[in-house]
């Protein structure tokens, strides 16, 4: 090959590398996803890695006996204080079972911990199975410590007629499996709050949500924070 050939091969190869990498930077494949509707979220995003880093400062200040609360969005809105005088909140807006497994080793809190309450799924739905979620949860289980007392809360409902992204009827089969997974472990208070806050068709009541159809509203949260609490005390 001659040295023309050789170094327009060079050229036509770094071109490639700099156009490959003008994409990577820039947001044209998530426009060109947006466009065909399949652009989906990263599962751990920008957001979540600013929030976990928050988290662990403050994790290093807490006292003992304090009870974590640890979920998504929904969790994130909890008035934890209304529930345990002594708690925190590690709700992270979106997050999953995957974004939990990956964050709960940074709390090391947790070995000093009165209790820890785990609230999250709903968003896993989107992503994966119900067998790989309850599998996730086994793995979440394992990183706490077996004598510490867990509140495990059921995937509340939501209200299909404005959140079409998961149905009850695919929450309920999660609920069901998380439900014998706790009662398979001696430190784990499992609670459901499905009924207090479905209508007689299933879905989350308008009454009880902001009007998305998932995150509760404040009577919402008085029925949760209520069942949460008494949950807590049991332990």
């Amino acid at each position: 090959m001659s040295r023309f050939k050789k170094l327009f091969s060079v050229y036509i190869i770094g071109l490639h590398v700099l156009f490959a990498v003008v994409l990577l930077k820039s947001d044209i494949i998530e426009k060109v996803q947006r466009k065909l509707g399949v652009y989906q979220k990263p599962e751990l995003s920008t957001y979540y890695y600013d929030i976990t880093s928050y988290h662990e400062r403050l994790d290093g200040s807490l006292p003992e006996g304090v009870t974590l609360f640890i979920g998504d969005s929904i969790t994130q809105g909890l008035a934890t204080a209304a529930i345990a005088d002594l708690s925190v909140n590690y709700g992270i807006g979106s997050d999953t079972t995957v974004g939990v497994l990956e964050r709960l080793p940074k709390y090391k809190s947790i070995n000093k911990a009165k209790a820890v309450v785990l609230a999250i799924g709903v968003n896993d739905l989107k992503r994966r199975d119900v067998d790989t979620t309850v599998d996730n949860y086994q793995k979440m289980l394992k990183l706490i410590p077996k004598d510490m007392p867990v509140v495990v809360s059921a995937v509340l409902p939501v209200d299909e007629r404005v959140y079409t992204q998961n149905s009850n009827a695919t929450i309920k089969q999660l609920n069901l499996k998380l439900k014998t997974l706790a009662a398979s472990m001696s430190n784990i208070v499992y609670i459901d709050s499905t009924e207090l806050l479905q209508a007689s068709d299933g879905n989350l009541k308008a009454d009880f949500h902001t009007g998305d159809g998932i995150h509760l509203n404040t009577a919402g949260y008085k029925i949760w924070i209520a069942q949460l609490r008494q949950a807590l005390k049991s332990t």
